[in-house]
This record gives C-alpha cells, structure tokens and sequence, in this order.
C-alpha cells in the first residue's frame, strides 16, 4: 500500500488514468479564463496558484478527486469555510493541523468532512462557526491542546488569511505569478497539476503530494520515520514549535474558548473535543521540562474537568497507553498517522455517549482497515471510473 496515495472514492478504478482525466476535466474548466488571461497567468493558474479557494472548494464538492496545496499562499481557513458550507456535512472536524487525518471513510455513513489545519487561534473556533451562518453540524470534532492557551503561539497566527486570495493585479497575486515562474526555472520542470500520476492543484502538492484531499483530510505523502530524538533538545531549550514555553494558560483564551463552547451549544451542536498524542520521547521531554507549566496546567484534572463542564465530551490521547497507540504511527512526533487515528476511534466508541453520536459507525471495519495498514495510512484512492 502506497503512501502517497489519496482517499477520494470508494468506487473501483477502471477507465481512462485519473491523471489524464483529471487533466482534461481541469482544462476545460479554465479554458475560458484562459482565454482571458495575459500568458502571464496561464501556468499560474493551470498549476492552481492563483486558483480561488471557493473554486478549489467548488470543484472537490463536485467530486473532482486531486490533492491541493498551493506553496505561495495559504488560504486554508477560507478553503474549510467554503468547503462546509457547499457540503454542509453532518460532522465536522476543526481545530490544528493535530486534527489533520480524521478520514470521511471512518465516519462512514455519517457525511463527514475535515475542516482542520486551519483553527489554530481559539477565538477563531467561534468565528468559523459563525461563517457558517443558518448552517450547523451535528456535531463538530476539534483538537485542543494546550499551546492555543498561550499568547505567544496566538500573536504568531495573528496574520494568518481567513479571506480568499488576492484578485487581479493585487500584491499577493503578483507575488504569486513571479513566484511560479521562479519555481520553473528554479527546478526546470513544467508544474503540470499532477504529482506521480494522481491529480494535484498548488505547487506543493505538484512537487510532493502533500495537500488536502478530496475529503479535507491532509495527505503527508512519503516520510521517514522520526521518533523525536532531534526534538528533545529543543524541547529541553524551549525552543521547539509549537510547544511555545509558558508557565500559564492565558485567562482571556480560556474565555474565547467558553465564546466558542457557548455558541455551539445555541446551535445545538455537539462538541467533542480530542488531545492527540505525541511521540513518547516528545511528551516524556515536555513532563521534563520547566519550560512547560502550562502544560502541567493543561493536563490537570482540574482543567479537564472545566473543559467538560463547557459541555465538551472530552478524551485525552495525549499518552499512547490511553487508547492503544504505537509509538510508530505517526508522520512526524507531532502528528499522529491515519491508523493512530482509528485507534483513537475505535476507544472514542467505546464511550456511549459518543457512540450515541455515531451509531451507525461499523467498529469491526475499522479493525479491518488497521490489519492492513501501513505506518502512515488505513484508506487509499478508489478513482471513479468516469
């Protein structure tokens, strides 16, 4: 099993080869903005640099099956915003990129969509609920930890997009098309929207195949091992991200969050909340350190018991021990792999309220999946036959 393939349908492949087709579909979509454009623009947009988000969100609602990543902007927030709102999923996972590999397949029948690695500021979690305007989830999935707490990891987002991109003749556009070319010269290679024959959108995911996938999960493509040995030390400085150092979690955060809990509830949405796990050499350098109070803070039982009270259900996985995990599972010591996931789940439904949430999940298909996973991934990309 491949680990740099991408879960878009369950349908069998037969047919012409996805990246051709994905090719053919693509250039008739842009065709007439093609036609329009200054040359300038035309490879630009073919790769999807300049690409609207809206249109990257229209185009995989509409069952266009590619991985998008653009290196020259970052409009994530904006992508998951539209995403929602054209798919309008029963369930919803938000939060960091910590939330990135909750699959649609897991939730399956429920419709599912992962809206993550794009919440990284708390008051944030409010705001996109309220970009949702009329339209709620039943329930929303969303990673906490305890960095979000902590004013120095929140000014560094404090720039980060939550509109679309830059249009004509803009600075961000103009960057964007200097950009691209600098890249084909740089690497003398055309960015043809494909990466090792799967469909991709965004020069990241042209050159590596790391990006979103058709259901908002994040593909990391191809990596090796690291079980957090290069971190430690930069644990024990305090000078490793996202683990900014602190001794506190911020007063005024804990109430953006109880903003966020309060909303949901007016919405009627229910809220589950997960703390994944890190690399035991990672979390055992954090216990260590004098750096990380606020970690201390985090995990005390008087904080998870206010985290509850907010109405949240409520499972931290911050120890691999608490469901089941394997010190391998992960793409890198921060981000927990696919099967790591499952295994998450599979404990998760052993709670009978969340099972409540998700009665129709088949318990026994994920421990199927898990027998036949690699490292890195459970699923792979089924590309439907026409």
């Amino acid at each position: 099993m491949s680990s740099s393939s991408f879960i878009s349908s369950s349908s069998p492949f037969t047919g012409t080869h996805p990246a051709r087709r994905f090719l053919l579909r693509l250039g008739i979509f842009l065709l007439p903005l093609a036609m329009i454009a200054v040359p300038g623009l035309g490879i630009p947009l073919l790769c999807g640099e300049l690409l609207p988000v809206s249109t990257v969100a229209w185009l995989q609602a509409h069952g266009a099956s590619f991985v998008y990543l653009p290196k020259l902007s970052d409009h994530s927030y904006r992508l998951k915003v539209d995403a929602v709102l054209q798919r309008k999923p029963e369930a919803v996972a938000m939060g960091s990129s910590r939330a990135n590999q909750w699959r649609s397949a897991m939730f399956h029948p429920t419709r599912f969509y992962n809206a993550a690695n794009a919440v990284f500021v708390v008051r944030d979690f409010a705001r996109m609920l309220e970009e949702f305007g009329d339209f709620s989830p039943r329930v929303i999935i969303f990673s906490i930890d305890y960095f979000p707490f902590v004013p120095t990891f929140e000014t560094t987002y404090s720039s980060q997009s939550r509109g679309e991109i830059g249009g004509w003749a803009t600075p961000e556009q103009i960057g964007i098309i200097l950009g691209v070319f600098e890249d084909l010269v740089r690497t003398r290679r055309f960015p043809w929207p494909s990466y090792d024959g799967t469909p991709a959108l965004g020069l990241s995911a042209i050159r590596t195949g790391s990006g979103f996938r058709l259901d908002g999960s994040y593909n990391y493509g191809s990596r090796t091992f690291d079980d957090g040995t290069d971190s430690v030390s930069a644990i024990e400085a305090g000078k490793q991200w996202p683990l900014v150092p602190a001794q506190r979690l911020d007063s005024s955060i804990l109430r953006d969050f109880e903003r966020f809990t309060e909303l949901a509830r007016q919405k009627g949405i229910a809220l589950v909340g997960v703390t994944m796990p890190y690399i035991p050499k990672v979390r055992d350098a954090i216990e260590r350190s004098s750096h990380y109070g606020a970690w201390r803070q985090f995990r005390s039982a008087e904080t998870q018991e206010w985290i509850r009270n907010q109405g949240v259900l409520y499972f931290d996985f911050s120890r691999l021990e608490s469901f089941g995990g394997r010190p391998d599972e992960f793409a890198d010591p921060y981000h927990p792999s696919e099967p790591a996931y499952i295994r998450m789940l599979l404990s998760m439904l052993t709670e009978q309220r969340f099972r409540a949430l998700f009665p129709e999940i088949d318990a026994h298909d994920l421990e199927e999946r898990l027998k036949h996973a690699t490292r890195l991934e459970a699923y792979r990309d089924k590309w439907p036959a026409n």
